[in-house]
C-alpha cells in the first residue's frame, strides 16, 4: 500500500512538472514567434540631445519585446523649425524607406512629428499603424485619431499640481510669484502661469520679470521675498543689460539669492538649488506608448484603442532642501523621488533582504510542517501497529466481534489516507525547497538521507559511514567543521546544529548545503540519533557573494571601486612601507558625452578600464574613483623615479586610439602624483594631494602629469580667491575701464583710446585675473561688459560735444564661445547710434590657434558688420608675418618688446622694414609701450602712424580722458611737450 501511494505521488509530481515546463516554454515561444523580425520606427520631433528624448527612448525599449527592432529618426525641430529642414527630413526618410525593409508600426513623439505623420502617412506609411505621444495640441491629436490607423496619448503640464503641493508645504502662503524673462519662451511661461490663477481663489498671482532688472538688482528683490510667497521658477535667461546666464548659472544664482523654497515644473535644477515639483514622467510616456505598439503587433486593432488623455507624472524633491526648510516628510507624496537622500543599506538591498527573509520564513514553516508531519506519521504508524496487534488478538473472536472489526478497519483505512496525504505534502515541500530529511545514528555512524535530494542521494552508498561520505563530498576543513558542530551539540555547547558547507555533486560542481538538526533522547538523557533538515543554499550563497562583489566594485567598469581603493591604501599605510597614489581623469571627456552621448562615453570608460587592468600586478592596484577619474596605488616604491616611470607607462597606454563604432577616439589624460609617507600619512590628505596636483595639470595645459608639492595649494587657493573676486565684480559692478590715448605722429593729436579693464576695489593686475576669467568662462560676460561700457562712454563723449574718436577693446580667444557676440555689438551700436568703424576690436595671434575655420568666420563677420580689427602684440609670435597675408585686419600694433629690441639699435632698418611691410599691405601701424623720445623720433622718421605709451599718457579714468580729449601735443627742440598736461614723467 505504501509503495503504491508513493508511485501515485511521484506520477502526480512528474505530471505537474511536465505541465509547468510546457506552460513555461511553449507560451513564450509563441509570443516570440509572433514578434520575431518585427520592425518599429520612432520619429522624434527633437534631437537625441534634448533632455526628454533619451528618457522616452528608454521607456519605449523597456516595453518592446527583445525580438522587435527599433529604429530612430530625429527631426531636430527644436533648433530648426523650418520648412527646409522638414523637407530635407522627408527626402532623407523617403530614401531610406525605399531601400530598407518596411516597418510594422510607427511611433511619433511630440507635435511636429505627429503633423509630419499626418501629412505623409499615405505617402510613406500606407496602412501602417501609428502611435503618437507627448502631444500638447489636443485638436491635432483628436483629428489624427479619426484615422483608423492612428491612436496615442496627450501631454498636460503640471503647474497646478506643483502650486498645490507648494501650498501644502507652506499653508501660510498668500501669494504665488512666477519668475520669467522677456524672451518668447518667457512670454509663453507668463501666459501659462497667469492662466493657472483661476484654479486658486485664495492665492494672489504676481510675475517677477528678470529683464526689468540687472541680475544684481534682481538678486536683492529675491532676497527680500517673505515666507508668505510660493516662488515658481519658469525662465530667467537675460537681464535688462543683456547679461545672459546659462541654466547652471541660473540655478546657482537662485541658490545664492533666495531664502524661501524655489519650485519648478520643468526638467533641470532640482538638486542644484531648486526644491522640486511635479514633473512629467517621460520614461513612462515612452513605456506606455511601447506597450500600445506591442498590443498592435500582437494583433489588437488600432480602432479598438481609445485615446489616452492621462499624463504620467512623478513628484521629485531635493531632500537636502526638504530638511533645510523644515518641511515634514509626512507631507511628501508617496512614491516621490527624493534626490540627495542617502539610502540606508536596508533600503539599498531591500529586495534582496525581503527575498531572503521570505525564504527563511518559508523554510521555518516547511521545517515546522515536516516536524509536525513526522510526529503525526510516527503517531499514526504506532496506532496502526497497535490496531494490527488488536486485530490479530481478536481474530479468534471474529464472529463475535465482526461489527467492532469493521469499525477498526474503517479507522485503518482513514489512517492510510492521512498517511498518503502527509507523504504528498512532504514530497511537495522538499521538492519546492530542494531540501531533504537526514538521520544520523550516533552508535553506528550511519546516515540516511531521503532519496528526493539529488545533490547527495545519487552518490550515497548503502550503509556508508557518515565520515566516509563527507570525505568523498567535501574538503577536510569543512568536514571537520561539520563534525565539530555535531560534537558541540551533543556535548551541550550548542542548542542545535546549524552550519553551511560546500560539497561536490555528481557533476563535480560545488554546491552549498545547510545542515540543521537536533537529537532525540532515549529517555536517559543520552542522544542516540540526530534528525534534521538538509537544504541546498547554493543560490543564496551566490547572491551573498554577488552583493559583496557589488559593494567593492564599480558597476560599469568592473574595476575595484573607491571603497576598495581606500581599504588597500589603509593597508599600505599600516605596512609602513613607502608608496604612491596616482589620480587622473580624461581631458575634455565632457565633450565626448555631449557630442556622442553618455552611452558612448560609458563604452569608452569600459575600454579604458580594460586597458588599465592590464597594468595591475602585485605592486599596483587600479580602481575607478568616479566619473572619468581613476586612482592607482603603487606599493613598496623604491624612489620617485619608479613612480615617474609608472606614470609614463600609464600615459603610453593612451597613445593608441580607442576605436568604437568605427571611430578612433584619441584620449589624453591629466594626472596628479603624490608619495607617502613623504607628502602625508593621512588617507584623506593623500587623496586631496593627488587631486590638487591633477588640478594643477588641468590649468597648466592638460595632457601631462606632475608630482604634488605644498605650494600648489597656495596657487590653487589664489586662483579660487581671484575667481570669487571676479564673480563678485560681475554682480556688484566691481569693474572699471581706463582709457590710454593713441597719438597721431603727424598731427600730435589724440587719434583714439584703448579701453583697459581694471578691478575697482582690488589691486590685482589684468595679467593675473584675465587668465582666471578665461579658464572659468567668465570672460564671456566680462567681454560683453567691456563692450557695453566702452560704447556707452563713446556715446557719452559724443553727446557732450567732444567729438568722435576710435575706441579699441580687447577680445580674448576664449570669447569665441560667445556665438552671439557680433550680434550683441550690433545691438549696442544701434542702441547708441555709433558707427561701427569707430569701434576697433584688438585680437592676438593666440585666437588663430583655437579654431582656424571658426576664427576666420568670426573675423569676417566683424568686417562685414563694419568694425575695425587690430592685430595686438605683433612680433611676439612665430607666424606674425604669415597672418598678415590672409587675416582681414586694419591695423598692426607693435609689441613693447619688439620696440625695445629694435628701436635702441643704431641701425633702425628692421623697424623701418616692419613699418614699410605693414604699409605695403595697406595696414596702419601703432607702436605700444613707448616711453622715451629717442624711440619717438625713430618711429616718426620710419613713418609709424600712431604711438601709445607713458611718453604721452598713462591709462586714465573717463573724467581725466575728457580733459585731454582734443588736446594737441606741442614738441619743442628739447623733445619735450610744451603744454605738459598729463605726462607723468615731465
Amino acid at each position: 500500500m505504501r509503495n503504491h501511494l508513493k508511485k501515485i505521488t511521484i506520477t502526480a509530481i512528474w505530471g505537474v512538472v511536465f505541465t509547468s515546463l510546457v506552460l513555461l516554454f511553449y507560451f513564450p515561444m509563441i509570443g516570440h514567434a509572433l514578434n520575431e523580425n518585427k520592425r518599429v520606427l520612432f520619429i522624434s520631433s527633437y534631437s537625441e540631445n534634448f533632455p526628454t528624448v533619451p528618457l522616452q527612448i528608454k521607456g519605449i525599449q523597456s516595453a518592446l519585446d527583445e525580438k522587435v527592432s527599433l529604429d530612430i529618426e530625429y527631426m531636430d525641430t527644436k533648433r530648426l523649425d523650418t520648412v527646409e529642414n522638414k523637407q530635407l527630413f522627408y527626402e532623407n526618410l523617403a530614401y531610406k524607406l525605399k531601400n530598407l525593409p518596411p516597418y510594422d508600426a510607427v511611433l511619433v513623439g511630440d507635435d511636429n512629428a505627429l503633423q509630419f505623420m499626418i501629412d505623409y502617412h499615405d505617402t510613406l506609411f500606407p496602412q501602417i499603424p501609428v502611435v503618437f505621444f507627448g502631444i500638447n495640441d489636443f485638436d491635432r491629436g483628436k483629428s489624427a485619431a479619426e484615422s483608423p490607423y492612428f491612436t496615442g496619448m496627450f501631454e498636460k503640464f503640471s503647474m497646478v499640481e506643483t502650486i498645490k503641493i507648494a501650498h501644502k508645504f507652506n499653508p501660510k502662503a498668500s501669494q504665488v510669484i512666477g519668475i520669467v524673462d522677456s524672451s518668447l519662451t518667457g512670454q509663453g511661461d507668463q501666459g501659462q502661469f497667469l492662466a493657472t490663477q483661476s484654479e486658486f481663489d485664495n492665492l494672489d498671482f504676481r510675475v517677477l520679470n528678470v529683464s526689468d532688472y540687472t541680475f544684481a538688482e534682481f538678486g536683492e528683490v529675491l532676497k527680500n521675498l517673505d515666507n508668505d510667497a510660493i516662488l515658481l521658477y519658469l525662465s530667467m535667461n537675460q537681464d535688462k543689460n543683456g547679461v545672459v546666464k546659462d541654466l547652471s548659472d541660473q540655478y546657482q544664482f537662485l541658490k545664492d539669492n533666495t531664502t524661501i523654497p524655489v519650485y519648478r515644473t520643468s526638467i533641470g535644477g532640482i538638486g542644484d538649488g531648486i526644491l522640486g515639483g511635479k514633473l512629467i514622467d517621460y520614461e513612462a510616456f515612452g513605456r506606455i506608448s511601447g506597450n500600445l505598439i506591442m498590443d498592435i503587433l500582437n494583433g489588437k486593432s488600432v480602432e479598438s484603442m481609445g485615446l489616452i488623455e492621462d499624463t504620467p507624472y512623478y513628484y521629485i524633491f531635493d531632500y537636502d532642501l526638504i530638511k533645510k526648510f523644515n518641511i515634514p516628510e509626512s507631507l511628501i507624496p508617496q512614491n516621490a523621488v527624493l534626490i540627495n537622500k542617502e539610502p540606508s543599506p536596508l533600503e539599498k538591498y531591500r529586495e534582496i533582504f525581503v527575498s531572503i527573509g521570505v525564504l527563511i520564513i518559508f523554510l521555518l514553516i516547511v521545517s515546522l510542517i515536516l516536524i509536525v508531519d513526522n510526529l503525526k506519521r510516527r503517531t499514526i504508524q504506532k496506532q496502526l501497529q497497535e490496531s494490527y496487534e488488536r486485530l490479530k488478538i481478536s481474530n479468534d473472536h471474529l464472529e463475535k466481534t465482526e461489527d467492532k472489526l469493521r469499525t477498526q478497519y474503517e479507522v485503518i483505512e482513514k489512517s492510510l489516507k492521512e498517511v498518503g496525504i502527509l507523504n504528498q505534502k512532504y514530497a511537495i515541500a522538499t521538492e519546492i525547497t530542494n531540501s531533504a530529511v537526514w538521520e544520523l545514528d550516533l552508535d553506528t555512524n550511519e546516515i540516511l538521507i531521503s532519496d528526493n535530494f539529488s545533490n547527495v542521494s545519487r552518490i550515497l552508498n548503502e550503509n556508508e559511514k557518515f565520515e566516509d561520505l563527507l570525505s568523498r563530498l567535501t574538503d577536510p576543513e569543512h568536514k571537520n567543521r561539520l563534525l565539530y558542530e555535531i560534537q558541540s551539540y551533543c556535548t551541550g555547547r550548542k542548542n542545535e546544529i546549524d552550519i553551511q558547507i560546500p560539497i561536490n555533486d555528481e557533476n563535480n560542481k560545488v554546491k552549498w548545503l545547510l545542515f540543521r538538526g537536533r537529537g532525540i533522547s532515549q529517555g536517559n538523557g543520552l542522544i542516540k540519533q540526530i534528525h534534521g533538515i538538509l537544504m541546498d543554499t547554493t543560490r543564496m550563497k551566490e547572491q551573498e557573494d554577488y552583493i559583496e562583489y557589488l559593494a567593492t566594485h564599480d558597476f560599469l567598469t568592473d574595476l575595484p571601486n573607491r571603497m576598495s581603493f581606500l581599504e588597500k591604501l589603509a593597508d599600505a599605510l599600516d605596512s609602513g612601507k613607502p608608496g604612491a597614489v596616482l589620480l587622473f581623469d580624461i581631458d575634455n571627456f565632457k565633450a565626448i558625452n555631449d557630442t556622442q552621448g553618455h552611452v558612448y562615453g560609458d563604452e569608452i570608460l569600459k575600454m579604458i578600464a580594460h586597458r588599465l587592468s592590464d597594468l595591475s600586478n602585485e605592486k599596483t592596484f587600479v580602481s575607478r574613483f568616479g566619473g572619468d577619474e581613476f586612482l592607482i596605488l603603487i606599493k613598496n616604491v623604491n624612489g620617485t623615479q619608479e613612480v615617474e616611470n609608472f606614470a609614463q607607462i600609464i600615459k603610453a597606454a593612451f597613445d593608441k586610439a580607442f576605436v568604437l563604432n568605427g571611430k578612433a577616439n584619441n584620449i589624453n589624460i591629466s594626472m596628479g602624483l603624490t608619495c607617502f609617507p613623504e607628502d602625508s600619512c593621512d588617507i584623506n590628505q593623500i587623496i586631496m594631494n593627488a587631486d590638487t596636483a591633477m588640478y594643477h595639470v588641468k590649468h597648466s595645459g592638460k595632457n601631462n602629469y606632475i608630482f604634488y608639492y605644498s605650494e600648489m595649494k597656495d596657487i590653487i587657493n589664489t586662483r579660487i580667491e581671484i575667481e570669487a573676486i571676479i564673480r563678485e565684480a560681475l554682480e556688484t559692478d566691481g569693474f572699471k575701464l581706463l582709457y590710454q590715448p593713441q597719438v597721431d605722429l603727424c598731427s600730435a593729436q589724440i587719434h583714439g583710446f584703448e579701453a583697459l579693464l581694471r578691478l575697482k576695489d582690488h589691486n590685482i593686475q589684468p595679467d593675473q585675473f584675465i587668465p582666471v576669467a578665461e579658464d572659468t568662462g567668465l570672460i564671456i560676460n566680462i567681454g560683453r561688459w567691456v563692450a557695453k561700457s566702452a560704447i556707452e562712454q563713446f556715446a557719452k563723449w559724443r553727446d557732450m560735444g567732444l567729438g568722435e574718436k576710435i575706441i579699441a577693446i580687447n577680445y580674448s580667444s576664449k570669447q569665441l564661445k560667445d556665438k552671439n557676440f557680433i550680434a550683441y555689438l550690433g545691438q549696442l551700436i544701434t542702441t547708441h547710434a555709433v558707427k561701427p568703424e569707430m569701434i576697433e576690436i584688438e585680437i592676438t595671434e593666440s585666437i588663430l590657434l583655437e579654431n582656424d575655420t571658426e576664427t576666420m568666420s568670426f573675423l569676417q563677420g566683424l568686417k562685414d558688420a563694419g568694425f575695425k580689427i587690430a592685430l595686438d602684440d605683433f612680433g611676439t609670435g612665430y607666424s606674425s608675418l604669415n597672418y598678415l597675408t590672409y587675416i582681414p585686419v586694419d591695423k598692426v600694433k607693435l609689441d613693447k618688446s619688439i620696440n625695445e629690441k629694435f628701436l635702441n639699435l643704431k641701425n633702425n632698418q628692421v623697424m623701418d622694414s616692419l613699418i614699410s611691410l605693414a604699409h605695403s599691405l595697406k595696414l596702419e601701424i601703432t607702436a605700444e609701450g613707448i616711453e622715451d623720445w629717442n624711440q619717438y623720433w625713430q618711429l616718426k622718421r620710419g613713418g609709424c602712424d600712431y604711438i601709445q605709451g607713458y611718453l604721452f599718457s598713462k591709462p586714465l579714468d573717463s573724467a581725466a580722458a575728457e580733459n585731454i580729449f582734443n588736446h594737441i601735443f606741442e614738441i619743442d627742440d628739447e623733445n619735450k611737450p610744451v603744454n605738459d598736461l598729463i605726462n607723468p614723467f615731465f
